[in-house]
């Protein structure tokens, strides 16, 4: 029964008590959110790689059938040991499942659910938070101080160093969400092979926030139903798929973030208005921005979430196949503005 804060989560995580079976994982940071949640998972099972060890499922999924959840809890993997379930809930209830699970604990399964921002009065957090053998972890959005000690270990640990102007266009670029800040970073240190010493230059060059206007057009018109003729013309130009995908998830976090800003606020556009121009959309026409603000609901934006993210690891893993990812996840995104 312990809540934990987001400036004591990573002292928590160092060293998890091993009698903590469940664990919520919720806060507007989603990237962080899911790192944190891999974490846990990684120091109680061996290989999440081994599907005897480690399954996620859905919260539709327990929703609908709160038995589910505890067939897999007690479900003993192949060869023995620890078992780990992820789940990543939406706006159906899982606290029938939740609460058969605590009032009996499996053996040794650690059980993880990811959600959204819960405000304290949530019947989830509340559940979890006064349980025994449960923790809830805050996962807000990194601080300043946070993204420049972040920066910090990812250089010292490359061997880079880096000039103040360009430390300072990468503290701009970075903060939207933990995942993507990180994988900033990693390109950072990738293309950064072979030499120690980070210019403004190598900024401008590899971060995601230089990527063309005109991709973030295309990815904005398909949040409010439009696709085709401007997706076309981009990849007749030799547009890149995989920044188009990368594109969608940056708007996508961008957005989700406005949306549960303006929640907070009573549903006042200014401070949705607000988020989006800090992530780099203050180019778009604010009719636009607006209108996308007061269609996507927080509920429909994390439809999109994981579709996007396989639509990435396909055009990752497989070139070949990465435009028709990118035009696929394009036009369900287009699907989904149109079905208001």
């Amino acid at each position: 029964m312990v809540a934990i804060r987001t400036r004591d989560a990573e002292r928590f995580l160092s060293a998890i008590p091993e009698d903590i079976f469940l664990f919520l994982v919720y806060g507007p940071d989603a990237g962080m959110v899911r790192e944190r949640a891999l974490s846990i998972i990684d120091k109680r099972i061996d290989d999440r790689r081994d599907p005897f060890q480690f399954v996620q499922l859905s919260g539709d999924a327990i929703a609908s059938d709160p038995l589910l959840l505890l067939d897999e809890a007690n479900t003993t993997p192949l060869f023995g040991g620890r078992r780990a379930i992820l789940i990543e809930t939406t706006g159906k209830s899982v606290l029938p499942a939740i609460n058969s699970l605590i009032a009996a604990p499996p053996d040794a399964c650690a059980i993880v659910l990811t959600a959204a921002v819960l405000k304290k009065d949530a019947p989830l957090r509340k559940l979890i938070e006064g349980a025994k053998c449960s923790v809830a972890i805050d996962c807000q959005e990194d601080t300043t101080q946070d993204l420049n000690g972040l920066i910090d270990r990812t250089l010292r640990e490359a061997g880079l160093t880096a000039t103040p102007e360009a430390r300072g266009l990468l503290l701009n670029a970075l903060g939207e969400d933990r995942l993507m800040s990180r994988s900033e970073l990693a390109k950072l240190v990738l293309y950064m092979h072979g030499r120690s010493h980070v210019e403004a230059a190598d900024i401008e060059a590899i971060i995601a926030h230089a990527a063309s206007i005109a991709s973030d057009r295309i990815v904005a018109a398909a949040f409010n139903g439009e696709t085709g003729a401007q997706l076309e013309t981009y990849f007749a130009h030799g547009g890149d798929p995989s920044a188009l995908i990368f594109g969608a998830l940056r708007y996508l976090i961008a957005l989700h973030k406005a949306r549960i800003s303006m929640e907070r606020e009573g549903g006042r556009l200014e401070p949705g208005m607000s988020v989006m121009m800090r992530a780099g959309f203050g180019f778009m026409h604010r009719g636009l921005l607006e209108a996308q603000l007061k269609a996507w609901t927080a509920l429909r934006i994390n439809q999109l979430r994981e579709p996007l993210r396989s639509a990435q690891t396909q055009a990752r893993a497989h070139a070949a196949l990465a435009q028709m990812e990118a035009e696929r996840a394009l036009w369900r995104v287009a699907k989904i503005a149109r079905s208001k």
